[in-house]
């Protein structure tokens, strides 16, 4: 399983065609467990890049050029 910080998500989901949220929006929906991320024992929050589906659609973000 390939984790990428939390940070790349507004990068991620842009690169896959979603409109990208605010970085401080995911933050706090990752720590409310709205999208799926982890915290490591070092505190950082990561996401599986093959969770961007999921992730923008608890997000709202929609996109017709979305793959």
């Amino acid at each position: 399983m390939h984790h990428l910080p939390l940070t790349d998500l507004p990068a991620a989901l842009a690169a896959q065609g979603y409109a990208a949220p605010r970085y401080r929006f995911a933050y706090e929906q990752a720590r409310s467990a709205r999208i799926p991320a982890t915290r490591g024992a070092n505190g950082r929050w990561t996401f599986d890049p093959a969770d961007l589906p999921v992730i923008a659609d608890r997000l709202g973000l929609s996109s017709a050029n979305a793959v």
